[in-house]
């Protein structure tokens, strides 16, 4: 039987308070056999699902291994991260002062200095869960209970002993205890809220059942205010896109509106020279009106919108020839006196010269 042990001041059997008021405790902390991991503990790629790793004997009790327990800190609940010099002071409630194989067990010898980890203790949280780094390689086997298993673990070093509420070894890798036979285990304290105001007395697997019920409805809660919080800020999101695609849209339109509005009173002003828009603002309106302006005598109010439109089209388009043809007649009598004018200077002998513009504007600003 391997066997390391740093101090041997009281039996396995029993709990000791120093002097100092330190806890002494021994206890099992790891066993042969298969465990259960989650696929994502090992890397695996994939959904998540439970993967069997067997725990040989000659890897549990290997003295390379056993050599590791010596001096590692207990941690009341495992902490984020494996414990080192910059945590160990956050994280360490005592540590481990010995390791001896039981048959397939491991048992470690613990000292707790911690008031609130020596308090959870005597209050029945009992479990122990080593913290370690361990290679995991795929060899799929039969364990000898019969149990079938993907991966073997092996090269174990342990960084730390956690005292938790639920272990992976189960209920055997817990801290022994000196009641006798027939007396049931230490019960435990459960805390039915995260701020733990309100706790009740269970035995352990009523407190098992519980703590794993709360468990998971933190879970369910915690996921459904993730959601609500992401669906809330992508409602922000999506609602601050519409006002701003609301406020775009709403000043392009206005817009677009106003300049439709003065174009249609400037055409309706060649239409009825007279025209008044005062008072009007649709085009279709301004249309009728200016075409009731026009030819009083019919009856616009009750004709049709494809009517006006039409009708209005034509008289601007009527106004606007209009308004190139005296264009034209304006320009004529200035085209026939210069044409009298040239002809007059060609009788004289006399012709146009285009080459003064320069002389005559410097004489102009008095330069020589």
């Amino acid at each position: 039987m391997k066997r390391m042990t740093l101090d041997e001041a009281f039996k396995p059997t029993s709990r000791m308070i120093t002097p100092e008021g330190y806890l002494c405790v021994r206890g099992v902390a790891a066993t042969t056999g298969v465990y259960q991991y989650v696929s994502t503990e090992l890397d695996l790629p994939g959904p998540a699902r439970i993967i069997n790793v067997y725990r040989p004997p000659g890897e549990v009790f290997a003295a390379d291994s056993m050599s590791t327990y010596a001096h590692k800190d207990v941690t009341n609940d495992h902490p984020d991260d494996l414990v080192d010099s910059t945590t160990f002071k956050e994280v360490s409630v005592g540590h481990v002062r010995g390791v001896e194989q039981d048959g397939q067990t491991l048992v470690v010898d613990l000292i707790i200095k911690e008031q609130g980890a020596i308090d959870d203790i005597q209050s029945g949280k009992s479990e122990l869960s080593p913290g370690y780094e361990a290679e995991y390689v795929e060899a799929p086997g039969i364990a000898p209970d019969g149990t079938p298993y993907e991966f073997e673990q092996r090269d174990i070093h342990i960084n730390h002993v956690a005292v938790v509420d639920a272990a992976r070894a189960g209920k055997v890798a817990r801290i022994f205890d000196h009641k006798p036979k027939g007396v049931p285990m230490a019960q435990r304290k459960v805390f039915l809220d995260s701020k733990k105001s309100r706790s009740i007395i269970l035995d352990e697997d009523a407190a098992t059942v519980v703590e794993e019920a709360i468990s998971a409805l933190e879970g369910v809660a915690e996921e459904a205010e993730k959601r609500a919080d992401e669906a809330e800020a992508k409602a922000d999101e999506l609602s601050d896109k519409l006002e701003e695609s609301v406020k775009a849209t709403t000043d392009a339109a206005i817009g677009l509106r106003v300049k439709a509005t003065l174009d249609t009173i400037t055409q309706a002003a060649k239409v009825v020279k007279s025209f008044d828009a005062k008072g009007l603002v649709s085009p279709l309106e301004i249309k009728r009106a200016a075409m009731a302006q026009l030819k009083p005598t019919r009856d616009w109010a009750s004709k049709s919108e494809a009517y006006v439109l039409a009708s209005f089209d034509a008289a601007a388009d009527e106004a606007e020839e209009k308004e190139e043809e005296e264009e034209d007649d304006d320009k004529k009598p200035t085209n026939d006196s210069l044409k009298r004018f040239a002809d007059d200077a060609a009788k004289r002998g006399t012709k146009g010269t285009f080459d003064g513009t320069k002389a005559y504007n410097a004489f102009l600003r008095g330069e020589q």
